[in-house]
């Protein structure tokens, strides 16, 4: 890391610094407030300009007062019929540095797929949905955190108290350790119940503090281990001596309420800690999204990783010739829990998937859905204001009582 990159991130850092003013006195030396924007007034154009585009965090107040996973906690699960609890789900016991979450993520490497009983998936220990909640109910202040993925997706009438595809309950004191989310994509989370402490990095401090963290750096856990750096650890009382170049980041540290989202975009280090909340827990949900503010960085995380994971691994599989595409393809479907026949198809329009065609398409689909209502608004407009289509306006004549000068 040159001494030119350094100095270049420490005058961002003392930028936003000035920008951001005075935080609260009990913030730690070295952090910057997280920015706090009332979700009441904020506009979409002005959370693109302001926070997508510039991969700036931020929390969200008032959003969600009506939805009723506020009411969610241990109990209401359990009773709840829509909940699977048969469910297979993670769970970590314990706090993140003595337990660390384990999500499941989708990088194959070829000495897995060699294995007697070929598997691609790399997750925390295993356990059901009503086990785990339980877990959760007589923890007894010792940390517990549950990750049910994709459960309330299948036809579960859960789905009805919120929008979003993953869910997240956990007790006081777990937490997330430092990390990047997978694939670069971008991420909100909304708090029902308890709080939440953050530290997270600007967007654009990613390559500071990843350098040297391998795979770490693109959201792979430490089950995937490559020989990189750990990630800073943004929660350690000694971070900046650790972690020297830590001191050059802008790292927006604040809490979290109920009814509040944290917004993370995308190539944002950062780490979260649960403070409590009713009993103890904290329920929060959560999304990971690509959209146009970040598409550029999941198609430049997935080139490096068909260069880098997926080619090395297809071409050593072939040399090696103990197992066959067909068969890895019915693993890897299995892995990323898809049909085989439409991951086939989606390897095979791979390539084009980016393309001026592609994309115009995609964006022809969401502008044909808006454009009706917009046309009838401008034409609206122009008539209001008296314009005929090559812009001229009729002419107004002036009236006067005045009566002319005598001359």
């Amino acid at each position: 890391m040159s001494a030119t990159f350094l100095a270049a991130a420490s005058r961002r850092r003392q930028d936003a610094a000035s920008q951001a003013g005075p935080g609260p006195s009990s913030l730690p030396a070295g952090f910057l407030p997280l920015p706090v924007v009332d979700g009441a007034t904020l506009t979409y154009e002005r959370f693109l300009r302001e926070y997508a585009l510039p991969r700036q965090p931020c929390l969200i107040t008032n959003l969600g007062p009506s939805w009723r996973a506020r009411e969610w906690s241990a109990e209401y699960l359990l009773a709840h019929e829509g909940v699977d609890q048969t469910h297979r789900v993670h769970m970590a016991d314990g706090p993140p540095q003595e337990a660390k979450e384990r999500q499941h993520c989708i990088r194959a490497t070829a000495s897995r797929l060699l294995a007697a009983e070929p598997s691609l998936l790399c997750v925390s220990r295993r356990t059901t949905v009503g086990k785990a909640l339980e877990a959760v109910r007589r923890a007894g202040g010792r940390p517990v955190y549950l990750s049910a993925w994709d459960y309330v997706r299948e036809n579960s009438a859960l789905q009805a108290d919120f929008d979003v595809p993953r869910y997240f309950e956990r007790t006081a004191g777990s937490g997330s350790e430092t990390h990047v989310d997978t694939n670069l994509t971008s991420a909100w989370l909304w708090v029902a119940a308890g709080e939440k402490e953050w530290v997270c990095a600007h967007g654009g401090d990613h390559e500071l503090l990843t350098s040297g963290s391998g795979s770490r750096a693109f959201g792979y856990k430490d089950d995937d281990d490559d020989g990189g750096a750990p990630l800073p650890d943004l929660f350690a009382r000694d971070l900046f001596e650790a972690w020297p170049h830590a001191r050059s980041a802008r790292l927006y540290r604040g809490v979290q309420r109920a009814g509040d989202v944290c917004y993370n975009p995308s190539r944002c280090v950062h780490a979260v800690r649960n403070l409590g909340g009713p009993a103890g827990v904290v329920t929060s949900l959560t999304h990971n999204f690509v959209d146009a503010s970040n598409l550029a960085d999941v198609a430049a995380d997935a080139t490096r990783s068909i260069n880098e994971e997926l080619l090395p691994m297809a071409r050593r599989l072939r040399r090696a010739r103990s197992l066959k595409p067909r068969s890895f393809l019915k693993s890897l479907a299995k892995s990323l829990r898809i049909e085989r026949e439409a991951l086939v198809a989606a390897l095979v329009e791979l390539p084009q998937l980016l393309s001026d065609e592609r994309l115009e398409e995609v964006l022809h689909g969401r502008m044909a859905a808006v454009r009706p209502a917009f046309e009838r608004a401008a034409r609206g407009l122009r008539e209001a204001l008296q314009l005929d289509a090559d812009g001229d306006t009729p002419t107004v004549h002036a009236s006067s009582t005045e009566q002319p000068a005598c001359t």
